[in-house]
């Protein structure tokens, strides 16, 4: 295989040090409004992003997996909350020092948000580097992953930007599948352990690449290392044992699962292929972009790429009778379904004579099986599996992994139906998956699996095109940066209160209490402060959070009562809140207004009387 020698055909070789650098310096230029602000702001909201800051302050003041640990300050008085969310372990040991130094969690946060996108290309050009022997393609296939359109949706997730993981894992399982080394079998394990510390979703999803990549790979004489490789899996995953059971007996004990319609709901759609999210700059006007988690797009440069990879794989083959049957078998099927959704539920008919009504999507899901069985039979297919090809095998990974993200019912848009069932239908049924709510997550797999192909394509491009490979690398990089350009504001993280301002583990109502991501600021400075917020905002919302809510909107006189009995109750009045609000928290029985801190005013809930503690 010289052809993907790129070394020794003379075009250019940007090495590691450089394809860092050049991740560094788009990474800057992407978020030059965040550079002089790492102190004080943070990128697109303070939702998620406050969370994380929030968990890394957490964790470096607290020892991972304790009991204190486990008690996340927030949604007082309730205990396990750090199970109600991600733990940011990953990130512990680069978190934890610059907090404890500078004591200012949003300097942490920025640092691993920039760091972040560099490392996911680093990680993706020595995957790429190393399957196709080209720094070129390794560095195509670094800017493919780091800078591709879907990784602006999660931009405010830090869990899912360190997702660097993934590329390291494979990197070594192929090396060791092609020497044997055990260095290489440790190595696999420390890449899945860093994988499954990045965030739940990888925790799922990622086990099903690897389950791909050793169905492709591994034949029966090679039984002994693919037991070596899951047991190198299972000794990495031991450090994750306590911390996972420790999720699942507090999620447990809440109750707290997944939904199949939440589950649904949170599905891509196929026309989300070709979705882009709304921090998205290129395309406005031509694709929509009003897609959130199932904004899917790949983008076209890195998508051509891995057509041209594919394409050189199986070119000079024949596609066979078999596969021609049943593309023309799976044609008529899409016709006739075509045609029913044309004529609309009532006029289904030859002339006089009604037809029988049927849902298009039940003959859809034959048509499409009878693809992927003939795709699977064509000459080329059958070629590449017989030879383990490693184009192939990431061009299947990225089918699956994209039939996963469909979720359990896969829809054209929603509500339109499009299959009757999709493999995530099987995977609800698995104990703990019920957990994961966003299969369009599982794209994740799918992105690395085609800048992969971005790579292989590459070096396709510049053996055809060696007199002009510098214009060629360029335009291919050129091209991949513009197409996941995206823009967002910064925001400046609100000051919390000086430590001990409020008694440490006091109980603190902050007022107005507001739904979804607002909460996230008095959870920060929750944190921050040293005491409990009856305020939250996390992965999983507590059943009693909205009537709380509801009750303090219509200012019922007992809606604070529960939280008085053990204690007493701190309530810090902002402004913005409705002045009958706030003139009830006055009037309670027994308030006291302690002081003012800037625009707020603290008041202090004496615990009730004896006798009121018991009622309900």
């Amino acid at each position: 295989m010289a052809w993907l020698r790129g070394r020794t055909l003379g075009w250019p070789d940007p090495g590691l040090p450089a394809a860092a650098l050049a991740y560094a310096i788009i990474t800057a230029i992407l978020f030059r409004e965040l550079l002089p602000n790492v102190l004080t702001h943070v990128y697109s909201d303070v939702g998620d992003p406050l969370l994380n800051a929030s968990i890394l302050a957490w964790n470096a003041t607290h020892l991972p997996l304790t009991a204190e640990w486990w008690n996340f300050p927030s949604f007082a008085p309730l205990l396990g909350v750090t199970a109600f969310t991600e733990h940011l372990l990953l990130v512990y040991p680069v978190a934890s020092p610059v907090i404890w130094i500078t004591d200012n969690p949003v300097l942490a946060y920025n640092l691993l948000f920039l760091a972040s996108v560099p490392l996911n290309g680093i990680a993706a050009y020595a995957l790429a580097r190393d399957l196709t022997g080209s720094n070129a393609g390794g560095f195509v296939a670094g800017l493919a992953y780091a800078f591709a359109p879907y990784q602006a949706v999660h931009l405010s997730h830090l869990q899912h930007m360190t997702s660097f993981g993934m590329p390291f894992a494979l990197m070594w399982l192929h090396r060791y599948f092609r020497t044997g080394s055990r260095r290489a079998l440790v190595w696999f394990g420390v890449g899945w352990l860093l994988t499954a510390l990045a965030n739940s979703a990888l925790l799922v999803f990622f086990p099903i690449l690897l389950l791909v990549w050793c169905v492709w790979f591994v034949r029966a004489p090679d039984w002994r290392r693919l037991a070596a490789v899951a047991a190198a899996a299972a000794v990495a995953s031991v450090p994750l044992v306590p911390l996972l059971w420790g999720y699942q007996v507090r999620q447990a004990a809440y109750g707290f699962i997944r939904s199949y319609t939440e589950i649904k709901l949170f599905s891509a759609d196929i026309v989300g292929l070709l979705g882009m999210y709304h921090r998205a700059v290129p395309w406005r006007g031509v694709l929509p972009h009003d897609f959130e988690e199932g904004a899917l797009f790949p983008g076209f440069t890195t998508f051509a790429l891995g057509i041209i990879a594919l394409r050189n794989v199986v070119k000079g083959t024949d596609i066979g009778p078999w596969p021609r049957r049943l593309a023309r078998a799976a044609v008529v099927l899409t016709l006739i379904v075509l045609a029913r959704v044309w004529t609309g539920p009532f006029g289904w008919h030859i002339g006089p004579l009604p037809l029988p009504a049927f849902s298009p999507y039940r003959p859809f899901t034959f048509a499409v099986l009878m693809l992927i069985a003939g795709a699977m039979l064509t000459t080329g297919f059958r070629r590449a599996w017989s030879e383990r090809n490693v184009v192939m095998l990431y061009v299947v990974a990225t089918v699956v992994m994209w039939l996963v993200a469909l979720g359990p019912e896969p829809e054209w848009s929603t509500p339109w139906r499009a299959l009757t069932y999709g493999p995530y239908y099987l995977l609800v049924r698995i104990p703990g998956i019920q957990s994961i709510r966003v299969p369009a997550r599982a794209w994740f797999p799918a992105i690395l699996c085609l800048s992969v192909l971005a790579a292989f394509g590459t070096v396709v491009l510049l053996q055809r095109y060696r007199r002009h490979a510098s214009a060629v690398l360029a335009s291919i990089a050129l091209l991949i940066v513009v197409e996941g350009w995206c823009v967002d504001r910064i925001v400046e993280v609100p000051r919390p209160m000086r430590r001990g301002t409020i008694p440490e583990g006091a109980t603190v109502l902050d007022l107005p209490i507001e739904e979804a991501f607002h909460n996230a600021v008095p959870q920060y400075r929750g944190v921050m402060g040293g005491y409990r917020t009856v305020n939250g905002y996390s992965g999983y919302l507590p059943p009693h959070f909205t009537p709380l809510r509801r009750a303090i909107a219509d200012v019922i006189p007992n809606a604070l009562d529960d939280y008085r009995r053990d204690g007493d109750l701190y309530v810090i009045v902002r402004p913005g809140l409705s002045i009958v609000i706030a003139r009830w928290v006055a009037t309670l029985p027994g308030a006291e207004h302690l002081f003012d801190v800037e625009d707020s005013r603290v008041y202090r809930l004496p615990q009730l009387p004896r006798a009121l503690r018991s009622s309900p």
